[in-house]
């Protein structure tokens, strides 16, 4: 069957993962239980995402963190959409499966196969060690909490703010108008964090509706020249 390439594709973003895993487990465990912390990961599989529900459980309800979590992964659709059409043959039941494992890292890796490479087993065998190294690895930062000093414990907090740059670095690197989004971005929860009737969870909400929606401007902009 040839699943050599595809384990090693997932082998490969595993350990890109193992490291953002264990920092998402350490960083949670002051927060949530061990079980809560290896569910969200099984359920959201989303590296931003659910660093950013947990800065958000202390000052937010449900309803704003899972619409955050359902705005910041809204473009997996897209990545879904491509690897539907890719796998058109194949029968619906086993296309929606892959969906649910599709992340960035996993569908940049695919997302060039060969015709001969577009099948279900060695699309969900990348895809299943990938996220097997997430979630195991995120119980291991979880239980890495109990020997590691408090300061240390709090200091993996930071986790959050490198995986944020580590996603905007290379997009800026590729065209300046992502870090103008992403200023945008600051200056709109900026400025609506300090509006007593809007609640922390809900600007953070609106202020990515509004840099999503100046990126769509800046793009039509740039279109039009």
């Amino acid at each position: 069957m040839g699943l050599k390439k595809p384990i090693i594709d997932g082998l490969t973003i595993g350990m890109g993962y193992l490291p953002v895993a264990v920092a998402f487990g350490i960083t949670a465990k002051p927060l949530i239980s061990m079980f809560d912390t290896t569910l969200i990961s099984i359920m959201v599989y989303g590296g931003a995402s659910q660093f950013l529900a947990l800065q958000m459980l202390t000052s937010s309800g449900a309803v704003a963190i899972i619409l955050a979590i359902f705005i910041l992964n809204s473009r997996h659709f897209v990545m879904a959409f491509k690897v539907n059409y890719d796998l058109r043959h194949e029968s619906f039941v086993r296309r929606l499966i892959l969906s649910g494992f599709v992340t960035d890292e996993s569908f940049a890796v695919t997302a060039n196969r060969t015709p001969e490479e577009q099948t279900f087993p060695k699309y969900f065998v990348t895809f299943i060690i990938a996220y097997l190294f997430w979630v195991i690895f995120s119980a291991v930062g979880y239980v890495a909490g109990d020997w590691m000093s408090e300061s240390w414990t709090i200091a993996s907090g930071i986790a959050l703010y490198a995986l944020f740059i580590a996603l905007l670095v290379p997009a800026v690197r590729l065209h300046y108008k992502y870090g103008l989004v992403a200023l945008f971005g600051m200056i709109f929860h900026g400025v609506l964090s300090v509006i007593p009737v809007i609640p922390s969870g809900f600007a953070i909400i609106i202020a990515m509706l509004l840099a999503a929606l100046m990126g769509v401007l800046l793009d039509g902009m740039e279109a039009s020249e």
